[in-house]
């Protein structure tokens, strides 16, 4: 099924955890391609322990996906010399659930 899209700096960084977490998984089973069982995913998150700094939040943050309404933008161009802050959004950004 397909997930709504990020903003840039949080899809490089997705990117960047799934590239560690399949590096950490190699280091444990260079024959497998995805993880298969739990000792599997204990490699995978042991690569992102190592790889970056985890800190648990009490409550999950939202992510953030560009804004629909206005393509990310933040603002609707209304004609070449005005534009309106968008009504859905807060700088082209909405949230989106992890």
């Amino acid at each position: 099924m397909p997930k709504p899209h990020l903003i840039p700096e949080q899809s490089i960084l997705e990117s960047q955890m799934i590239e560690t977490m399949l590096a950490g998984l190699k280091n444990w089973r260079p024959d497998l391609h995805y993880p298969e069982s739990h000792s599997d995913m204990e490699a995978c998150v042991r690569g992102l322990m190592a790889m970056f700094e985890i800190k648990r939040r009490p409550l999950p943050v939202m992510l953030k996906g560009p804004c629909d309404a206005c393509m990310g933008t933040g603002y609707f161009v209304i004609s070449e010399f005005e534009r309106r802050e968008c009504p859905k959004c807060q700088f082209g950004k909405v949230d989106i659930a992890p």
